[in-house]
């Protein structure tokens, strides 16, 4: 079996990432707690990386990295941008990717906010060849409690799931729900870690995960972006809308579940749940190995008869689970 060298796992995580903790390195590189804090001290004695927190929030990031800190009490979104652009290399950013960055940094800080109920909003920034690494961080609940409780969830993980989905949020009267949906579309990869769990939208690979996060309290935020990006806002925005409404989503059935089997009735409503908000569903399979007849009648049949206005669309099967969605597809066309 071939060695994983830590360090290696380490630097590379920092510079994908831009950020890892302890526990991340341990459950990726296969190694000891104590193993992977040793690793992460001698990357901060070599100058590589930064600690940042303490106790299960601690955590490392690139060093290099620029902070800065306001006080959230009257905060406005356009005054961490306009700091920001004057301070950093934010300033020199042309065109698709200042743009992105100002769309994704703006509506991030705008959730810290609004929603967090922290005392302090920090922002990190560093430059990795052609990536920009922004990392926006808060001391709040966290953000997939602060959904959970508002809206009656059973867990964080029911809670990421309906995030995800779009059009999720706790202040309808000021709110839509759009911006973290368009923000981890719109750069090249998008990290939420909050209450123990890591959501990642990696848009250059074209996928998307959860993990294990050690951020326990508050939310960190990460938008990596290259700096030639050709990606626009506007291609963002028309893959997911009509004219001006934001009806089309893609929900990704691998986040309801840490497994890759998907069984059940009730795994199918809660997948559905929400999905009204919209008129074109994208229900993307990716990772999913097998999926039961009930999940597929649920979901296909019983759902999309109650709400005729909206259109599933399934894609990214495997031959099983196409077998089995198709072969509930056709059962309800014939009967």
């Amino acid at each position: 079996m071939e060695r994983i060298d830590a360090k290696d796992t380490a630097v590379d995580l920092l510079m994908r990432w831009g950020r890892v903790s302890s526990g991340q390195l341990v459950s990726i590189a296969g190694i000891s707690r104590q193993a992977a804090h040793a690793t992460l001290r001698r990357l901060v004695a070599d100058g590589v990386a930064e600690a940042v927190g303490a106790g299960r929030g601690a955590h490392y990031v690139p060093a290099g990295l620029r902070s800065f800190t306001w006080d959230v009490d009257r905060l406005e979104e356009h005054q961490v941008w306009r700091d920001l652009r004057r301070e950093t290399t934010f300033g020199d950013l042309t065109e698709p990717a200042s743009s992105v960055l100002h769309y994704a940094v703006s509506k991030m800080v705008n959730n810290v906010i609004d929603h967090s109920a922290s005392p302090t909003l920090t922002v990190r920034v560093g430059m990795s060849g052609d990536d920009i690494t922004v990392l926006i961080e808060d001391e709040g609940i966290g953000a997939f409690e602060k959904i959970r409780a508002e809206k009656d969830f059973p867990s964080h993980f029911d809670a990421l799931g309906q995030l995800s989905k779009g059009k999720l949020t706790t202040d309808p009267e000021h709110h839509t729900g759009e911006g973290i949906f368009f923000t981890s579309k719109a750069v090249d990869r998008f990290t939420l870690d909050a209450n123990g769990i890591e959501w990642i939208v990696d848009n250059r690979r074209g996928d998307a995960a959860v993990g294990v996060s050690g951020v326990t309290r508050g939310t960190v935020v990460g938008l990596v972006h290259a700096t030639t990006s050709t990606r626009t806002l506007e291609s963002v925005f028309g893959a997911y809308a009509s004219g001006f409404e934001f009806d089309t989503t893609r929900t990704i059935v691998k986040l309801f579940e840490h497994g890759d089997t998907f069984i059940s009735r009730s795994e199918a409503r809660r997948i559905a749940e929400g999905l009204d908000r919209f008129r074109i569903v994208i229900v993307d399979f990716t990772g999913v190995e097998r999926v039961g007849q009930g999940f597929v009648d649920e979901l296909f049949r019983v759902w999309a008869s109650e709400h005729e206005a909206v259109s599933l669309d399934p894609v990214n099967m495997n031959p099983a689970v196409e077998f089995m969605v198709r072969r509930g597809l056709d059962s309800d066309r014939s009967g």
